[in-house]
């Protein structure tokens, strides 16, 4: 094989292991964060998904926030402001968050402050908040748990 058919398959190898290594690497949505103004990070979860694969897709619906093992609520201060990003920028971002009182089955939306920031209750208790975005291989909600005291 001359010189100009090596290189050609070279190349064509480096760009099917680039196409395997994004999916593979993409196989799951990715992770939210959320940071409080003092710099503390509170620990998120995976929620609810629909997420397209390299073969198939998947879509997993996660029970109620409180419902989930391993709670870790974060301490806050009341109006204490946290702000949420993720790992990979969605397509979009819902500028609302759903927030759980624990104890309380129902949730009720809040809007973020410029699209990131969102506002601890200034009542004392544990909350779960969920955030969620779209990406072009699909949609995840990440959840997140303060205590306001």
């Amino acid at each position: 094989m001359d010189r100009k058919g090596v290189l050609t398959l070279v190349l064509a190898f480096l760009l099917i292991a680039a196409f395997f290594t994004y999916y593979i690497m993409n196989a799951k949505p990715p992770s939210a964060s959320a940071k409080t103004e003092t710099n503390r990070t509170i620990p998120t979860k995976q929620s609810t998904y629909c997420w397209d694969g390299f073969l198939s897709g998947e879509c997993v619906d996660y029970a109620e926030p409180f419902m989930m093992n391993e709670i870790k609520a974060v301490s806050v201060s009341p109006g204490e402001k946290i702000a949420i990003s993720y790992k990979r920028k969605p397509i979009t971002v819902s500028k609302e968050v759903s927030v759980w009182t624990e104890g309380k089955s129902e949730s009720k939306t809040v809007t973020l402050l410029d699209g990131d920031i969102y506002v601890a209750p200034s009542e004392s208790g544990t909350y779960a908040i969920s955030t969620n975005g779209t990406w072009k291989r699909g949609s995840s909600s990440q959840v997140f748990f303060i205590r306001v005291k």
